[in-house]
C-alpha cells in the first residue's frame, strides 16, 4: 500500500511538473516579446482598424503579455501579405496576418500570384461575418440591382483579388451587367473621393461594416443608395435589399455564387499565421483570440467604433470552413476564375 501511495505521489508530481513546466514554456515565449500583425489593407481602412483594434485587447489573453504592433502590407486584395506570411515570416507565433477576405479562395480563384497553400496556413480565427454591399452615388442612372442588365453604370474597384474587382467581374459574367469596371484604385476610400468627384457611379462589392464606419453620413445623409448585397442570406440591417443571388436563375448560377462568397461572408475579417508554428503556440493564439472575442473591454470599444462583432469564428472552424470550401467542384472554381479572369 505504501509503495502504491508513493507512486500515486510521484505521478501527481510529474504531471504538476508537467503543466507548470508547459505554462512557464508559454510565459517565457511571448514574455518581453512583440508579436507583429500584418494588416493587408492601408491605414484606417477596415481591415486596418479591425487589426489595431485586436491589437489593444489580444496581448491580456495570450500568457507573457506580449506587445503587438501592426504593420501595412497592400496589395492583390491581400495576397501579397499572406505570402509574405506564409514563405518569409518566422514561424514561431510571433508574425500573424489579417488578410482580405478574399484569401481563403485565392489560391482557386487567382493561382497565378498566390505562394501559398491555404489548408497549410495556421488559422486564428474571425472576428465577424458580414455582407459586400452594391452601392451608387446618390446622382446615379441606376436604383436597383435590377437596372443593372439594362442601365450603363461605371464602378470603381482597386486590384485583383479584391471583392470590388473579383464579384464584379463575376456578376458581370454571369449576369450580363451593363457594367464598366474601373480598376487601379488604391483602397476604398479612393474609391469614394472618386464618386464625390463623378469620376465613378459607385463601387459593386464593398464591405457594408466599411460603408458604415467611414461614411456614416453619407447613409444618413441619403448621399449614397445601396442596391444590392453579396451574401447567402440578407442582413438584418438590409431586409429589403436583394441579392445578387436573386438574380441567379439556374442552379449552375447559383452554384458559382455561393462559391464565390461563403468564406468571404462567413470570415469576413480573418486572421493566419505562418504554416507549421509550434502546435502549442497556434493552440496558445487561438484560444487567446476566443478570449478575446468575448472579452468586455474589447466588444466595448468594438461597439463605439462601429466595428460590429458578429458571429466570430474559431480557429477550428476557419480551419473547416476553408478545407470544405476547398473541396468545391473544380468544373464550379475552373467556371468562377475564368469569370473573374476576363
Amino acid at each position: 500500500m505504501a509503495g502504491l501511495f508513493a507512486a500515486v505521489i510521484i505521478s501527481l508530481t510529474a504531471i504538476i511538473f508537467c503543466v507548470t513546466t508547459t505554462g512557464a514554456r508559454a510565459d517565457d515565449f511571448y514574455k518581453n516579446k512583440q508579436i507583429r500583425i500584418i494588416s493587408s489593407s492601408g491605414p484606417g481602412v477596415l481591415y486596418d482598424l479591425y487589426s489595431r483594434l485586436l491589437a489593444r485587447h489580444l496581448p491580456r489573453h495570450i500568457p507573457g503579455a506580449p506587445s503587438i504592433v501592426v504593420t501595412n502590407m497592400v496589395g492583390a486584395g491581400g495576397v501579397v501579405a499572406t505570402n509574405y506570411v506564409a514563405n518569409v515570416a518566422p514561424r514561431d507565433g510571433t508574425v500573424l496576418a489579417g488578410p482580405h477576405s478574399n484569401v481563403p479562395t485565392a489560391p482557386l480563384t487567382t493561382p497565378d500570384v498566390v505562394k501559398f497553400d491555404a489548408n497549410q496556413l495556421s488559422w486564428i480565427g474571425s472576428i465577424t461575418k458580414e455582407p459586400l454591399v452594391a452601392y451608387v452615388w446618390h446622382a446615379a442612372p441606376v436604383h436597383s440591382l435590377a437596372e443593372l442588365r439594362t442601365r450603363d453604370v461605371t464602378m470603381g474597384g482597386t486590384s485583383a483579388g479584391a471583392a470590388g474587382v473579383d464579384i464584379t467581374r463575376l456578376a458581370v459574367g454571369l449576369f450580363d451587367l451593363k457594367i464598366k469596371l474601373v480598376a487601379g484604385y488604391k483602397a476604398s476610400s479612393d474609391i469614394r473621393l472618386a464618386m464625390e468627384r463623378g469620376e465613378v457611379h459607385g463601387t459593386f462589392a464593398n464591405s457594408w461594416g466599411d460603408l458604415q464606419t467611414t461614411s456614416q453620413d453619407w447613409i444618413k445623409e441619403g448621399k449614397v443608395r445601396v442596391i444590392g448585397q453579396h451574401s447567402l442570406q440578407r442582413h438584418h440591417e438590409l431586409k429589403n435589399v436583394p441579392l445578387l443571388i436573386d438574380l441567379a436563375t439556374n442552379d449552375n448560377d447559383r452554384q458559382a455564387v455561393r462559391f464565390a462568397l461563403a468564406v468571404r461572408q462567413e470570415a469576413s475579417k480573418p486572421y493566419l499565421a505562418p504554416p507549421g508554428i509550434p502546435k502549442e503556440r497556434l493552440e496558445t493564439l487561438r484560444r487567446a483570440f476566443d478570449a478575446t472575442m468575448k472579452d468586455p473591454q474589447f466588444l466595448a470599444e468594438a461597439k463605439a467604433s462601429r466595428l460590429p462583432v458578429d458571429g466570430p469564428l474559431t480557429g477550428e472552424e476557419l480551419a473547416l470552413l476553408v478545407t470544405q470550401v476547398h473541396q468545391t467542384p473544380r468544373a464550379v472554381a475552373d467556371r468562377v476564375l475564368k469569370l473573374i479572369a476576363k
